[in-house]
C-alpha cells in the first residue's frame, strides 16, 4: 500500500488488532524470526516503511512457493523450511509519495494506492468538525452506521437459515412443522429489520442535511491540505503529515470565535484556520519561498471557487508551450522576441483572443507600460484594462516585464486574502511551544 499519510497503517492496525498483528521493519534485527512465526501460526503481519526495493529473501513468500512435505504445506525461506499456514496475511506499506515499482514486483503483490483524495479528506474533516460542533449528531450517525451493518448481517443469517431449512427438509415441506416455524420466524424478523432500516434511512437523511451545513469548511480545509502537499515539489524537505494538519484543524475549532449563527461561525473558523496554518507553515519555509506559498494558497482557494482558470494559472507559472512559430515581432527595438512569443502563446486563450491584434495596433501604448518604473501598478490600454481580471493582467506583465512579477503577486495576494498573508510573522518561540504538546 502506497501510504504517505499513514492511513493504511492505521486501518490495518485497527482491523487486525484482535488477530495478534505483528509489525516489523526491514531494519529490525529479528524481522526474519517474526516473519517465520507469523507464517507458522497464521497470524497477520505488517511490514512498514519499505522503499522501492524489497528484500530478495521475501521472494518465495510473494510467489507463494508452497509445497507438500509429509502431507503438510511448507515453504522455504532462505535455508529454512517452515510449515505454512493459509491463514497468514501479509501487508506491506511504504511512506513514499510516488514510488516506482518494477513490473516484476507489481505482478507478485496487489498494489493499492492509499494516498488520500480531496473528497476522502473532505469527508474526514467534515466528520471531525461535526463531532466537535454537534457531537450528538455525529454519535447518532455512527450508531446508525453500526446498526445498519448489524441489520444487514442479520438478514444474511436469516437467508442462510432459510436455505439450510429448505435443503435439509425431506418430503413435503408443508408437513414439516419445524421447517414452517423457522420460515415463519424468519419472515417476522425480516419484516422487523426492514422497518428498522426505513426509520434509520429517514434519520440518516436528517443528519446528512444538518452535516451539510459544515461542508464549506471541510472543502476549504481540504484545499489547504493539498496546497501544502504541493510544497514537496519545491523542496523535498517541505513535507507535512496529515496527523499534524488534523491536530492544527482541531485546535482551530477550539480556539476560533464562537457564534450561534452557522454562517458567522464558519467564517470565523475559516479565517482562523487559514491564518493559523499559514503562520505554522511559514516557520518551516526559507524566506524565498514564503510569497510563493501565499500565492499557492490563494490560487488553490480561487480555483476551488472557480474564480480563476487552471490553464491561465499554469501559463503564469510556465509561460506555456506552442508548436506554432510566432508571427513577426511588431517592434523589435524595445520588445524582445521571447516576450512577443509568449504574447502570441497567451493569445490562444479565450480571454486573450484580441491581445495579439491589439498589441500590433497599439504598440506605443504598450511600450509605456514596458518603460514604466512600476508596470504592476500601471493602467493597461483600453479595453484590456476593463476586460481582464487581475490574474490575466499579471500574465501580460509576465510576458512584458517578468522582473516585476513579485510585487504584482504581493498585490494580488493582499487583495484576495489580506495583507497579513504577505507579511510572514517573525519566529516566536513561545507561540511554537503553545502549538506543541507532550507528544508533538
Amino acid at each position: 500500500m502506497i501510504d504517505p499519510q499513514g492511513q493504511a497503517n492505521k486501518w490495518i492496525k485497527n482491523s487486525e488488532r484482535e488477530n495478534q498483528l505483528s509489525v516489523i521493519k526491514l531494519s529490525d534485527s529479528d524481522y526474519m524470526r517474526t516473519l517465520e512465526n507469523c507464517i507458522q501460526f497464521g497470524t497477520p503481519l505488517l511490514l512498514e516503511n519499505v522503499g522501492e526495493e524489497l528484500d530478495p529473501s521475501l521472494e518465495p513468500l510473494l510467489l507463494r512457493q508452497t509445497f507438500k512435505q509429509g502431507g503438510i504445506d511448507c515453504i522455504r525461506l532462505g535455508e529454512v523450511i517452515i510449515e505454512y499456514s493459509f491463514d497468514f496475511k501479509f501487508y506491506i506499506t511504504t511512506k513514499l509519495r510516488n514510488p516506482h515499482y518494477m513490473p516484476e514486483l507489481a505482478t507478485k503483490v496487489s498494489l493499492l494506492n492509499f494516498m488520500i483524495t480531496p473528497e476522502g479528506l473532505e469527508d474526514q474533516l467534515l466528520g471531525i468538525v461535526v463531532a466537535k460542533e454537534r457531537p450528538e449528531l455525529e454519535e447518532e450517525r455512527n450508531a446508525l452506521i453500526l446498526q445498519s451493518a448489524a441489520n444487514k448481517k442479520q438478514l444474511k443469517d436469516i437467508e442462510k437459515k432459510i436455505l439450510e431449512t429448505l435443503s435439509s427438509s425431506e418430503g413435503n415441506i408443508l408437513e414439516d412443522e419445524s421447517a414452517i416455524k423457522v420460515l415463519d420466524s424468519a419472515k417476522m424478523m425480516s419484516n422487523e429489520i426492514t422497518k428498522k432500516q426505513q426509520i434509520a434511512e429517514k434519520t440518516e437523511l436528517k443528519i446528512a442535511e444538518s452535516r451539510e451545513g459544515y461542508r464549506a469548511i471541510a472543502k476549504h480545509s481540504s484545499v489547504l491540505f493539498f496546497s501544502i502537499a504541493d510544497l514537496a515539489n519545491i523542496d523535498p524537505m517541505y513535507q507535512y503529515s496529515l496527523t499534524w494538519f488534523v491536530n492544527l484543524y482541531i485546535n482551530s475549532i477550539h480556539d476560533s470565535n464562537k457564534s450561534k449563527i452557522l454562517e458567522k461561525r464558519l467564517r470565523y473558523l475559516n479565517d482562523h484556520f487559514t491564518y493559523n496554518l499559514y503562520c505554522n507553515i511559514c516557520r518551516s519555509l526559507f524566506e524565498k519561498d514564503k510569497l510563493l506559498f501565499s500565492f499557492l494558497l490563494c490560487a488553490n482557494l480561487l480555483l476551488a471557487k472557480k474564480e480563476i482558470e487552471y490553464q491561465e494559472l499554469m501559463f503564469l507559472l510556465t509561460g506555456g508551450v506552442s508548436l506554432k512559430s510566432a508571427e513577426k515581432n511588431p517592434d523589435p527595438t524595445w520588445l524582445q522576441d521571447k516576450s512577443w512569443e509568449e504574447i502570441c502563446r497567451a493569445s490562444e486563450f479565450p480571454a486573450f483572443k484580441e491581445l495579439r491584434k491589439h498589441f500590433c495596433e497599439h504598440t506605443t501604448e504598450w511600450q509605456k507600460i514596458y518603460d514604466s518604473k512600476e508596470p504592476h501598478n500601471a493602467k493597461f490600454p483600453v479595453p484590456m484594462n476593463e476586460k481582464l481580471n487581475e490574474l490575466q493582467k499579471i500574465i501580460i506583465l509576465r510576458c512584458l516585464r517578468p522582473d516585476k512579477i513579485t510585487p504584482a503577486i504581493t498585490n494580488y495576494v493582499t487583495d484576495k486574502l489580506g495583507k497579513k498573508f504577505v507579511e510572514p510573522p517573525p519566529f516566536d518561540l513561545t507561540k511554537s511551544y503553545l502549538d506543541s504538546n507532550c507528544t508533538i
